[in-house]
């Protein structure tokens, strides 16, 4: 059977563990070159190292998304190693529990700045060289908190429904340029990673019977999203919900 991604560039940020670890491990299987950017390099190797043991090909990037000139060295070493890039995954992303009124204005930023900034330069970064090819596919990952906010998380959320909202109206400008360039979002609700271990929200949710989804289940929403499965699908938001609230 032939693999959905063979051949694929795919740079996925925020890619050493969670949510972007199962991505670039589905998508490795799949046939991709997997191209993982982070801070931390060498928790970058350990997830690329687990990936090559598996047959796959990955190659790893320490860059910091919500960083301008970070994000400008990241895209030029990785199309300059490679040629271009295929599939974007903006999967960056961090979360501070707290009351408005006891957040400080600097995590407040650092949140928008890595959940909602980093999408948007890392996306002005790589479209350039996705009209020049005539395609690519952007895959951004949202949060049910962009659906219905969350008490305690009002900066998590808001730059959550920032992201989606980014997404549809990307899409609608692409789709103007007629590149083949497509636009879409994932917005799942609680995921089983160390940022949902440490959430206080998860024993309420595990005692009240919520869905927690695995991380293996989001990767398989972003691999329809970056195949041909999806066609025409551009910006759309696919919600994996379960019977949560969010």
């Amino acid at each position: 059977m032939d693999r959905l991604l063979e051949g694929k560039r795919a740079l996925i940020t925020g890619a050493a563990q969670g949510i972007g670890k199962g991505i670039a491990e589905t998508f490795a299987k799949q046939g991709a070159v997997v191209l993982l950017a982070g801070r931390r390099l060498s928790a970058l190797e350990e997830a690329a190292c687990e990936i090559r043991k598996s047959g796959g090909r990955a190659e790893c990037f320490a860059a910091d998304v919500s960083k301008e000139e970070d994000v400008c060295r990241l895209v030029n070493d990785v199309t300059a190693r490679h040629g271009g890039v295929d599939i974007l995954v903006n999967n960056a992303g961090i979360s501070k529990e707290m009351p408005l009124l006891e957040m400080p204005v600097q995590v407040f930023d650092e949140i928008m700045n890595t959940n909602m900034r980093s999408v948007m330069l890392m996306t002005k970064a790589v479209l350039p060289y996705m009209v020049e090819q005539k395609e690519g596919n952007i895959i951004n990952i949202g949060s049910g908190a962009a659906l219905r906010g969350l008490p305690g998380s009002v900066a998590y959320s808001a730059s959550k429904a920032a992201v989606v909202c980014f997404t549809q109206a990307l899409g609608d400008e692409i789709r103007r340029l007629e590149s083949g360039i497509r636009v879409n979002a994932i917005c799942p609700g609680p995921v089983d990673t160390e940022m949902f271990k440490k959430s206080e929200r998860r024993e309420f949710i595990l005692q009240s019977g919520g869905d927690v989804f695995s991380t293996e289940t989001v990767a398989n929403g972003a691999l329809f999203l970056a195949s041909s499965m999806s066609g025409g699908m551009n910006s759309q938001i696919l919600v994996l919900r379960g019977i949560n609230r969010w």
